[in-house]
């Protein structure tokens, strides 16, 4: 039987569960994790040490080699070692992220050896814990699919970031496709921890999910429907979860890594540059014990070479986390995305929040939700394992309605600007799929033109919380961001698609007429009408996929 496995790939650790016939289970690879010393989890890091261009030692095996070579020379010039490659393969996957001699290894092959080498562990583990089976032929079936160097995980559910952007999410789906995935699917990390937090799922229920972890701070509010059909096939297909609304930032337990080095860096009397990469790897282990409240020790340090010390108090802890605004950001976020979905359900109506990843464990974290919210409804015991169990439960058929995380627009030009603007066409936070024509749209065509261009482009957020949208005398809103704000926030999807015309424009009036849908599978549908002609060009063809 096909086992229905779950990775959640984070930025910093990673972690396997798979579905077991009634309930998903956390899977500890033993010769790959570290086990987090207050939850007990079997944490993998998302750490690999390249041993040759295809091949490499990953998780905690490999962070022998990160403090081996702390100390030894720039951190920042490119080695064998790569650490926190997702967020590389999320916006740039080209960009090299780790060298072997003069070969340069872009983030897309890095990810794909590391999730080759963790696949491969991932089988061994299924193929040493399966249950004996007295059939000779099974024996042999199953013998032959573990000696596969291909396609031992078939059926896979990754989870990603409320803010990635469509692109990462087909990076993610290209590279389990190589490594022999056949079923693949992605979920958002948050939706994912509302499923698996261990909640009852069999009532209706609104769930707040804050998901703050080692690069990403997610939140979702999620409504869980219930479920009367009988059986479990029966009632997984029934169980289904809608999300709501969601929020997402590139804001994370390494950038509190980046705070400390820096505190580190200004005791410093000299060689900061030098000395800078030392400190940034010592930083995680000291957030980690300024955080831990059964900590005896209401201190940590930085060890230089030499023996020198830099010590940081809790207090001078908790006075960096005020300053740089880390509780604000929380409550900001925490605020719009309340915000998005106060036309369907009021703040009293959220019956649990629920605290997921590990810098939820900073000081002050769950008292600042507490009081928000009320200590009854605050939820804290999984931490690390919920996004993952909710993803293999996801893999195992709960269906959950989504919606569109960013805003999509179609890039015209300004006459009056002089450059150009973009015209948004799709709101965040629109459930699909849609509607028939649920966006119509008219547009002329300059006199002799036969072409006629139509880029969409997917525009996220860069750490705002709103982008200022100006409404129209025709009724279209449009968005003029810097050079720096395009760089960004805007992805064109489909820069070379273009439409013939079976005529020449007049550029008098409005030539084409139209109408945009969002599929059940996420695509934005276009039929497109020839007013002059009067007749179709483009009959629902899809055009681009959404996120």
């Amino acid at each position: 039987m096909e086992t229905s496995w779950a990775v959640d790939f984070g930025t910093t650790n990673t972690l396997i569960a798979k579905w077991v016939g009634t309930h998903a289970i956390i899977i500890a690879l033993e010769e790959l994790a570290e086990y987090e010393p207050a939850w007990q989890t079997p944490l993998i890091p998302s750490v690999i040490y390249f041993q040759d261009a295809n091949h490499g030692i990953i998780g905690h095996p490999a962070l022998s080699a990160r403090e081996i070579m702390s100390g030894a020379g720039d951190l920042q010039m490119l080695t064998p070692l790569a650490r926190s490659f997702k967020k590389t393969l999320a916006r740039s996957s080209q960009q090299a992220v780790a060298q072997i001699g003069s070969d340069q290894i872009s983030a897309r092959h890095c990810a794909t050896v590391f999730l080759g080498e963790l696949f491969d562990a991932m089988a061994e583990y299924e193929s040493k814990h399966a249950a004996p089976d007295p059939s000779l032929k099974r024996r042999l079936v199953r013998m032959l699919y573990f000696w596969r160097k291909e396609g031992q995980v078939t059926n896979l559910t990754m989870t990603v970031p409320v803010d990635s952007f469509e692109p990462y999410r087909a990076e993610l789906g290209q590279i389990a496709r190589k490594l022999g995935v056949s079923r693949f699917n992605t979920l958002d990390e948050p939706v994912a921890a509302a499923l698996g937090y261990g909640l009852d799922l069999t009532e209706e229920k609104h769930i707040l999910v804050i998901d703050f972890g080692g690069g990403t701070l997610d939140l979702a509010l999620v409504k869980t429907h219930p479920f009367s059909a009988s059986g479990r096939t029966a009632q997984m297909a029934s169980r289904k979860a809608t999300l709501i609304s969601a929020r997402g930032l590139s804001y994370g337990g390494e950038t509190i890594d980046g705070w400390i080095t820096d505190f580190g860096c200004e005791r410093l009397r000299a060689h900061q540059s030098a000395l800078r990469p030392i400190l940034a790897a010592q930083a995680e282990t000291i957030k980690k014990d300024l955080s831990n409240k059964a900590s005896v020790a209401d201190s940590s340090f930085f060890l230089l070479q030499g023996g020198g010390r830099i010590e940081i108090t809790r207090a001078e802890f908790l006075e960096m986390l005020e300053q740089k605004g880390l509780y604000k950001t929380l409550e900001a976020i925490t605020e719009a995305t309340l915000d998005d979905a106060r036309h369907k359900i009021n703040e009293a109506d959220i019956d649990a929040i629920l605290l997921v990843g590990g810098s939820t464990l900073l000081p002050g974290i769950r008292e600042l939700f507490e009081n928000m919210f009320g200590s009854q409804r605050v939820h804290y015991w999984e931490p690390f394992e919920a996004v993952a169990k909710g993803a293999a439960i996801y893999g195992a058929g709960f269906s959950v309605d989504q919606i569109v995380h960013h805003d999509y627009a179609i890039r015209v030009y300004s006459d009056a600007q002089q450059r150009p603007e973009y015209e948004r066409l799709v709101r965040r936070g629109t459930a699909y799929p849609t509607p028939k024509a649920f966006e119509t749209r008219y547009y002329a065509v300059a006199e002799g033109q036969q072409q006629f261009r139509l880029p969409i482009c997917e525009i996220g957020y860069a750490g705002r919380l709103n982008l200022a949208w100006q409404r129209r005398s025709n009724g279209n809103e449009y968005w003029q961001p810097t050079n720096a704000e395009e760089d960004e926030c805007v992805i064109t999807l489909n820069p070379g698609d273009t439409v013939r015309m079976p005529a020449a424009g007049t550029g008098t009036q409005a030539r084409l007429r139209i109408d945009f849908t969002i599929d059940q599978d996420r695509y934005l549908t276009a039929t497109i009408h020839d007013l002059l002609k009067q007749r179709d060009i483009r009959t629902d063809e899809r055009v681009v996929l959404l996120r």
